[in-house]
């Protein structure tokens, strides 16, 4: 049986088909027809050395997901490091995904103003965890724009604890998410937008009662969010989405501090959603589908159980205390009497509770002879470095900038990141009795999570203690 119409109409409306496939390959407008939606997924530096802030595989892991796994026409371009320095990665994106450390360190501090003509062109940002958190003023200003909320100092505090999502709302984002239970550090009393105009709660939870348990400082507890939490009982929002007026859409989520936090199929499913959803691409009604498990193929390389174990202070010449941020001035002098040894072992162990934030520094190390002169130490080179995270370096962090302790810089040192081991041989014809140093804590790990996770052990040797 033959289609409706005669038979010249339809060998005209074949023609018509077949022009029109034609012109969208041959002409110039070719691209549009063809293109893939673009999303642009930065990182920020790995910052905990443990299987904690792993943006580089957070990326790799969500980037893996939406191009092979999704089914949708999707293409990706990442961004490792930091912002990126070539602008003309943001070429044709239509969203943009944010995993790196926050406040003062967050990448688009800086950018402020190259990110706000994209979300005026409509771009849309998802930010995760730690990228949810930008200094109060400007940069606060313009999340509470793009995204619709931030986590405030003083405002918004960052605890661990089970979050129970009982309910989930209708919403593009929420489609295929069910309810689920997940431990994290979910931050939470979150600065919206006045009235949460445009705003949408995804993810809500009443957080327990000890998660207020510390004491008041910018990240961990104040009287709002206790009246909110425990006299109110308000639920927090920990995930939610925003959209403005002229269209532009912004996601945020508080979790993921856990790398195996993308393994729990709601919660990756739920972001996955989020970043296509800001990318005005329509989200199936099951969510967008992605393999279980995803760690196991993304997972951390950056930490070894060699390097990642403490070290005893048995058989050492000298051992400071367990050094926290409420150690004074987040530091400790060393003085270790040399015995006539040819080498010299200097060791951060962790202080017992894994080596998460755990950056520190040997700051103005000195070797000082029988004479009494100082030998500055940074002035030999080691025989062997090793840290649990970064790199060791001279005159650097383990995270190769600039050594500050308790906001102070050192004048000069070694950066490193527990567990670490330094090995040096002295020089010969110098005998060496005295070793001097101060051991601190870097700004590079105190100033994260409200300084609550760095504890270190500075630990002075002659011989190898990993023997």
């Amino acid at each position: 049986m033959h289609a409706p119409g005669t038979f010249k109409e339809r060998v005209m409306k074949n023609s018509l088909s077949s022009l029109l496939c034609l012109f969208c390959i041959l002409s110039p407008l070719a691209t549009a027809c063809l293109a893939k939606t673009k999303i642009v997924l930065v990182s920020g530096r790995d910052s905990h050395g443990s299987n904690a802030h792993n943006w580089g595989d957070g990326v790799d892991l969500l980037s893996n997901a939406l191009v092979r796994e999704s089914g949708l026409d999707i293409e990706t371009a990442t961004h490792k490091g930091g912002w990126p320095q070539d602008s003309s990665i943001f070429e044709g994106a239509a969203t943009v995904v944010i995993l790196s450390d926050g406040g003062g360190r967050h990448p688009v501090n800086k950018y402020l103003k190259q990110f706000d003509a994209l979300a005026e062109k409509g771009v849309g940002l998802v930010c995760v965890h730690y990228a949810v958190e930008v200094p109060k003023g400007a940069p606060g200003t313009m999340f509470l724009k793009w995204i619709g909320g931030y986590f405030e100092t003083f405002w918004s505090v960052n605890p661990h604890w089970t979050a129970e999502f009982k309910t989930i709302p209708k919403h593009p984002v929420a489609n295929g998410v069910k309810p689920f239970t997940l431990r994290d550090e979910w931050y939470y009393h979150m600065r919206f937008r006045e009235g949460m105009k445009g705003v949408t709660p995804i993810l809500s939870a009443l957080p327990p009662a000890d998660t207020l348990k510390r004491g008041d400082g910018p990240h961990s507890n104040n009287p709002a969010v206790r009246k909110a939490v425990l006299e109110r009982k308000e639920k927090q929002h920990v995930a939610w989405a925003s959209e403005r007026e002229n269209g532009q859409r912004g996601f945020g989520i508080t979790g993921a501090h856990h790398h195996k936090s993308w393994d729990q199929d709601d919660f990756r499913t739920c972001v996955l959603n989020a970043i296509v959803w800001t990318a005005k691409l329509e989200v199936p009604k099951d969510g967008v589908k992605s393999l279980p498990n995803p760690t196991a193929k993304f997972g951390s390389s950056k930490s070894s159980p060699a390097k990642s174990k403490p070290i005893s202070a048995k058989g050492s010449l000298f051992a400071t205390k367990v050094i926290t941020t409420k150690t004074k001035g987040h530091a400790a002098e060393i003085q270790a009497e040399l015995k006539g040894g040819k080498n010299l072992y200097l060791v951060i162990s962790d202080g017992g509770d894994t080596h998460s934030c755990d950056w520190a520094n040997w700051a103005e190390p000195r070797l000082v002879d029988a004479q009494g002169k100082e030998t500055k130490l940074t002035e030999l080179k080691w025989k062997s470095a090793s840290s649990g995270w970064g790199k060791v370096a001279t005159g650097k962090n383990a995270g190769g900038k600039s050594m500050k302790i308790n906001g102070e810089a050192v004048a000069y040192g070694i950066g490193a990141h527990a567990n670490s081991v330094i090995h040096y041989e002295l020089p010969k014809g110098r005998k060496f009795v005295k070793f001097l140093a101060r051991g601190g804590l870097d700004d590079g790990g105190s100033s994260q999570q409200g300084g609550t996770k760095t504890s270190v052990q500075f630990l002075v040797f002659d011989k190898d203690p990993r023997r």
